[in-house]
């Protein structure tokens, strides 16, 4: 192959090299997200845990209202897991557009590298650039898709966090105050 030719090559491969990087960075980040929402998730399970167990063994021996707000606590943990394993399939697609499109590209820069090196048999040169050209089509427009979940993940990223900032809200709007003490007469005497 003339040295033209292979930096016609390198030349062409540099698009699809560049956006496999910035979706490897991408894919980088979003698995950071998915392993913290794991790891969110598991704690959720535990406190659940936690207040099914309270509920077994004091709910008969407690009043009312004690029992109520452990029942109140387990709804509001159901209803953030709800929505943080929403966040994470959002991320799961995510990164699985990520990874397809990430592949189109391979294929894409190898497709080209095909082009080049079949430059003297026109057809299968033809081939190799229909494919290229198909391939970083498909790896473009997966990409976008990729960024789209995003977008909606971060749209219902707050949810979880909103429903808990609501439910303590609530708990404290529900909880009987109480009068500050009265200072101390003898005390402010000395």
């Amino acid at each position: 192959m003339p040295p033209l030719e292979f930096s016609k090559v390198i030349a062409a491969s540099v698009v699809p090299v560049a956006l496999i990087s910035a979706s490897a960075l991408l894919c980088l980040a979003f698995y950071n997200r998915l392993a913290a929402i794991v790891g969110r998730l598991r704690v959720f399970q535990r406190e659940r845990l936690a207040e099914h167990e309270w509920i077994a063994h004091h709910g008969s021996n407690s009043d009312r209202a004690h029992v109520l707000r452990h029942m109140q606590t387990m709804d509001m943990l159901d209803r953030q897991t709800t929505a943080v394993l929403r966040r994470a399939r959002h991320i799961r697609t995510t990164l699985a557009t990520l990874l397809l499109a990430i592949a189109c590209l391979i294929i894409c820069s190898a497709s080209l590298g095909l082009v080049a090196l079949f430059s003297a048999v026109p057809r299968a040169a033809a081939v190799a650039h229909w494919v290229a050209v198909i391939a970083y089509a498909v790896g473009m427009l997966t990409f976008l898709i990729s960024i789209l979940f995003a977008v909606a993940e971060i749209r219902i990223a707050l949810n979880p966090v909103e429903l808990e900032s609501e439910f303590v809200s609530s708990l404290q709007s529900d909880a009987p105050r109480e009068a500050p003490p009265s200072p101390d007469p003898v005390a402010s005497t000395h």
